[in-house]
């Protein structure tokens, strides 16, 4: 025979985790601040942020203290304390940025059924770190390792972003050179602009830009210090793009924050694909013979 439970000791016990999940919920409130305000500040300036109440907050930044997560300067503000700086190094020595990158890369292909692709910017070219490729009927496929020059590829308006713009200028007049499409950029002014606006919108979109028919989306993995380290892009037949955009643009964006908050350089991540076929290739030929055969790419 079961044993009969008693109710309101069953209530209690609900109370109770409901109780710890909801300090919890403050005390990672108070933290989260604490990076947003870049600087000591004092528990009353907390709760006033946070719009929670003033003798809650009291008695959470009173625990953090006595845990050793947060220390009181002299005027009683309160900045990180010791712990904390031994768990974020304990946390750093085990993460891994193209680590974080593919996983992400593998979830979003997976979810949109699309090819997914990792970049990175070398020089005066965007190069294919890794790959998830599509589960759709149309697949486009491009080789790891494979390199394009920085304008043919959507990516590559992120990866200069954060220069001075005769900077940009000065790069992108040294490498740029007209693709496969044609549709490439080759003017510096325009790429400048499409430069900016890319960053503004936190994604970048191109059609057929190394293959006709081709779309490619992209979106930075942007460090602490505002530099686009790699992108993550999805790439697909250009039908499909057209006709969901702000989804696209979504997911990827998206996927960015995530490995982003992953690696740390986001403290506030969001809460808040094709049977094979040969590798796209884009048939550059040029007078002097350089960037031939390009895989399609973002």
């Amino acid at each position: 025979m079961d044993a009969e439970i008693d109710p309101y000791v069953t209530e209690e016990a609900t109370a109770s985790t409901r109780s710890r999940m909801s300090g919890l919920l403050r005390a990672t409130q108070v933290l989260d601040r604490l990076v947003v305000e870049a600087k000591a500040t004092s528990a009353y300036d907390l709760a006033k942020a946070i719009r929670a109440p003033v003798s809650t907050i009291y008695g959470v930044v009173d625990a953090l203290v006595q845990a050793g997560l947060l220390e009181r300067d002299a005027a009683g503000a309160v900045w990180f304390g010791s712990r904390m700086y031994q768990y974020g190094l304990a946390y750093g020595r085990n993460v891994d940025l193209l680590r974080e990158a593919r996983e992400e890369m593998r979830r979003l292909a997976q979810e949109l059924g699309e090819t997914v692709q990792i970049c990175a910017r070398h020089e005066g070219f965007v190069v294919i770190q890794d790959m998830a490729e599509a589960s759709r009927n149309l697949r486009v496929s491009s080789r790891i390792g494979a390199r394009v020059p920085i304008n043919w590829s959507v990516s590559g308006r992120f990866f200069l972003a954060h220069l001075p713009q005769h900077e940009r200028l000065a790069i992108f007049r040294e490498n740029a050179v007209p693709s496969a499409t044609g549709r490439a950029p080759l003017d510096p002014e325009q790429f400048v602009a499409l430069s900016d606006e890319a960053r503004r919108l936190g994604y970048a979109s191109q059609l057929s830009g190394t293959d006709e028919g081709i779309a490619c989306i992209a979106a930075p993995i942007t460090n602490a210090s505002g530099i686009c380290e790699m992108t993550i892009s999805i790439i697909m037949p250009e039908l499909r793009v057209r006709e969901s955009l702000e989804h696209y643009a979504g997911a990827v964006r998206g996927a960015a924050a995530r490995i982003e908050s992953r690696v740390g350089w986001r403290p506030f991540g969001p809460q808040a694909a094709f049977p094979s076929r040969q590798t796209a290739m884009a048939d550059a030929t040029l007078p002097d013979g350089r960037f031939a055969n390009y895989e399609v790419m973002a």
